[in-house]
């Protein structure tokens, strides 16, 4: 049994996720003082020389944020030869190891022809996740439970609750609804997609696919969708639902459009 779980402890350690970690020791037992013209006693001469104490490690508090340079461009981070600022855990656990960024050093701003103006501007440029989060969106089917036994209209809270169970915090003035009003409850449309958008930061149109699962506390009603796994939606039945795939549209400059604009406009998008 021992040598079972040796040997599971062994395999285990193949999948642990490495994470950079930083400590800063100092002795516990200080060297005397080297008197001048002489070498420094090796810290292996007695054991006591060898007892460090932890003065501060990575879990201990937030450090500050961080300057670098892209060497690359990075997507959701921002073009080479920007200048951005970004939280340390995310620059030594994701662009350091990769060298997708350097430090601002002399040396590399000259390399990279880095201006002092582009440094006093990389405060304002902080980086965000605008990107990877309208791609997270992107890529989720959202279940919107309503009822079966009270009437109802889908509304942007709905939605917002919806997507707020599934660990997305979505303000109702970034949901775009469909432009034809969703009402039930309604046996045609359990289990049914439907188109709706989100808007990220006021200028990211993320298309998002919705579902409709009716619930009911009376068990006779109780509806049951064998084989059906919501959270995915095929390709079978986002051409029943008629929702044609769309991608996501990122603008230059800041949207100020109605819903109806919004939803009409990235309509035309598919067609042209």
């Amino acid at each position: 049994m021992h040598s079972l779980l040796r040997l599971f402890d062994r395999m285990s350690t193949n999948f642990r996720t490495f994470v950079r970690r930083t400590w800063v020791l100092q002795h516990a037992h200080y060297f005397p003082a080297t008197v001048a013209g002489r070498e420094q006693r090796s810290p292996d001469e007695k054991e006591q020389f060898q007892h460090y104490e932890v003065i501060q490690e990575d879990g201990d508090g937030s450090r500050p944020d961080v300057a670098v340079i892209l060497t690359q461009d990075v997507e959701g981070y921002g073009k080479a030869g920007e200048v951005i600022t970004v939280s340390s855990e995310i620059l030594h656990n994701e662009l350091l190891p990769l060298k997708l960024a350097v430090y601002p050093t002399k040396f590399n701003r000259r390399l990279y022809n880095i201006t002092d103006e582009q440094m006093s501007k990389r405060g304002q440029k902080k980086l965000s996740f605008e990107l990877r989060t309208s791609k997270e969106l992107h890529s989720m089917v959202v279940i919107v439970n309503m009822s079966l036994d009270n009437e109802w209209t889908l509304e942007k809270w709905h939605l917002r609750v919806s997507m707020r169970l599934q660990g997305f915090m979505v303000p109702d003035d970034c949901i775009v609804l469909p432009l034809h009003r969703i009402v039930g409850p309604n046996l045609d449309l359990e289990a049914k997609l439907f188109r709706f958008y989100v808007v990220v930061n006021k200028h990211i149109v993320v298309p998002m696919i919705g579902r409709i699962q009716q619930v009911s506390n009376k068990m006779a009603k109780k509806l049951i969708m064998p084989g059906l796994d919501p959270h995915v939606a095929s390709e079978e039945e986002l051409k029943v639902c008629e929702i044609v795939p769309e991608q996501i549209y990122n603008s230059e400059i800041e949207l100020s459009l109605t819903d109806e604009e919004i939803f009409k406009f990235m309509q035309r998008r598919i067609e042209n």
